[in-house]
């Protein structure tokens, strides 16, 4: 992402999704920008402003579709939009793909933060909270499927739970070395994700 950061343009939800039974098919780029759109009202920039920097659309896509093992996102600090961001992603990553999601944070109110950001996102017009069993809590947001998003405190204990498909870090760098190296082992395969 490109330095010192970006905006994210809301835009008017175009349709509502209406009672997804399953796994969104989102097999490519334009279907998971478009999705993200119609549902959460989010257009995520897909214009490069340094060649040598990715797109926020492109470190979105790649890291959903973990076109790489490890997806690291650079932008400013409190202007960059990483904490926005990364709760859509683990929020459309919750509902698509039907998996659990943990968050981890530098701190455990950080990742309280990314959960907490995820309320705009449920305020959508569009948002499916049909979906939701239960309301959006701060720590842990559950979904008919059964599978959950739970924000984890920063320490070795937290770390060294769930296993679910998906872990999601924010501001990584202000996390102590020991719980960084101990998440790692955090995510599983569940099914084909």
């Amino acid at each position: 992402m490109c330095e010192p950061g970006f905006e994210l343009d809301r835009v008017v939800a175009a349709q509502k999704i209406d009672d997804l039974d399953g796994p969104v098919p989102l097999g490519t780029n334009d279907d998971l920008l478009r999705y993200v759109e119609d549902t959460f009202g989010v257009r995520i920039p897909r214009t490069r402003c340094c060649a040598a920097h990715r797109t926020p659309a492109e470190a979105f896509c790649d890291s959903y579709f973990a076109r790489a093992p490890v997806t690291v996102w650079n932008a400013s600090r409190a202007f960059g939009g990483k904490t926005f961001l990364l709760s859509l992603l683990a929020l459309t990553e919750a509902l698509t793909l039907e998996v659990s999601v943990t968050v981890l944070g530098g701190s455990g109110q950080q990742s309280a933060r990314v959960l907490d950001a995820m309320g705009t996102h449920w305020r959508a017009p569009a948002a499916p909270t049909h979906l939701l069993d239960g309301p959006p809590g701060l720590y842990k947001t559950q979904l008919i499927w059964g599978n959950t998003i739970t924000a984890l405190t920063a320490s070795q204990t937290s770390v060294r739970g769930a296993h679910p498909a998906r872990l999601r870090l924010d501001e990584a760098d202000e996390m102590r070395l020991p719980i960084l190296e101990a998440a790692q082992g955090q995510p599983m395969d569940q099914g084909a994700v």
